[in-house]
């Protein structure tokens, strides 16, 4: 019979196989639980190639980072906001057209949500892009509205 090393046949070190490989080949070597004893080897072979999370949750190529598309809807309902009329009789809605106006208007960069540091996350100018909403809301607002 041929001498056993710890992990199958004794052979010349060059060629025994790897830990995993003999463990696995030897099914005989369970405890009384039918579980082999030990831990497995602590070692990856040469050719693992590991998926990172990042690549495996990896986002299409034009999709911004969870952060500045937060920033983006908040931009987005500001816009909406600030470019539509004052709905009569709605205190809410006008509460938040003034609290959407207001943070346009606000050059305070100490808040990362403010819309100077909103607009530059994303690419965009602050000054030209409030000079446009306001632009935009005054031709709202000359425009009269449908009859229906």
């Amino acid at each position: 019979m041929a001498a056993r090393g710890p992990i199958g046949p004794a052979m010349p070190w060059h060629t025994r196989p790897t830990a995993a490989a003999a463990i696995a080949r030897d099914d005989d070597a369970t405890d009384a639980t039918g579980k082999r004893p030990g831990r497995p080897p602590a070692f990856l072979p040469h050719d693992f190639e590991a998926v990172l999370p990042a690549q495996w949750f990896a986002r299409p190529a034009g999709s911004f980072q969870p952060e500045k598309r937060l920033m983006l809807a908040a931009l987005t309902d500001a816009i909406e906001l600030f470019i539509q009329d004052p709905a009569p009789g709605n205190v809410r809605r006008t509460m938040l057209q003034q609290a959407a106006a207001e943070w346009i208007r606000s050059n305070d960069r100490r808040w990362p949500f403010s819309f100077p540091n909103v607009c530059e996350t994303l690419g965009l100018e602050p000054s030209r892009l409030r000079e446009r909403l306001e632009r935009i809301r005054e031709q709202g607002r000359r425009t009269p509205a449908p009859d229906g």
